[in-house]
């Protein structure tokens, strides 16, 4: 690497060029935490003030961005996502090339709570498959989903094969459930404290609220699910007909 001797404008501004140099060479790549403040310390003969505003205008400029416990990271590029098809996100992620996983949290059968029963018009004391888990697109923490699944036609589901696998694929290809439609609601909320952690993120970040529920040809209900999408790591896009 060339001595910071040679470069020419305030130090600080060499470390930032520095570190863009790595990004653009795929050395720092994204979502990668960057070196400890002491490191670069070290590797710039610089002050931590110095290194300190290198990092703070990388930020400003949307090249790096802070993670949990204020570490900054690379910038993750916004995972682009079309509202036009009934897709799942692991269906949709495949398409454009980003890996796509899951960690369950918790999977039960139990009584559907009464808000979700009125959701998917269950009867008294139907019973479904709650899911709970994080996505992730590239390892980088996407979304926060509860899922709820009708027992009665997915109970033959395993949880763990969604780490890896699409829901509606397992459904349709193997289980032979049609999934036909489904009515979503999209909004801006903040995140809980919980969400927070379970995402590692910066305390109050802004997020997607996605509520979505899902019908089968026969118009029986087959999912509801809500899930909190990371704001800045999510760009949802449609396409609009005017009709006359």
């Amino acid at each position: 690497m060339e001595t910071t001797s040679k470069k020419k404008g305030p130090l600080y501004y060499t470390v930032k060029e520095a570190i863009k140099e790595q990004i653009r060479k795929g050395e720092l790549k994204k979502g990668e935490v960057i070196p400890t403040e002491k490191m670069l310390c070290e590797e710039y003969q610089a002050s931590r003030v110095t290194i300190r505003r290198a990092i703070e205008e990388l930020i400003e400029e949307d090249v790096l961005e802070r993670g949990f416990g204020k570490t900054a990271t690379v910038k993750f590029d916004k995972v682009p996502r079309k509202v036009n098809n009934l897709t799942s996100l692991q269906e949709e992620m495949e398409k454009i090339g980003v890996k796509c996983t899951s960690f369950i949290l918790n999977s039960e059968i139990m009584e559907a709570p009464l808000e979700v029963a009125e959701e998917m018009k269950l009867p008294e004391g139907e019973k479904v498959m709650k899911i709970e888990r994080l996505r992730y697109a590239n390892e980088k923490p996407l979304c926060y989903q509860v899922l709820y699944l009708s027992e009665r036609l997915c109970g033959a589901l395993e949880p763990a094969r969604l780490v890896s696998q699409s829901l509606y694929r397992i459904l349709e290809q193997e289980m032979g459930i049609r999934i036909k439609r489904a009515d979503q609601v999209i909004q801006a909320v903040m995140s809980t404290y919980r969400i927070t952690a379970l995402l590692e993120l910066p305390a109050q970040t802004s997020m997607l609220f996605v509520k979505r529920i899902a019908y089968t040809e026969a118009e029986e209900c087959l999912e509801y699910s809500e899930s909190f999408y990371v704001g800045d790591r999510y760009n949802l896009t449609m396409s609009l007909f005017r009709e006359i």
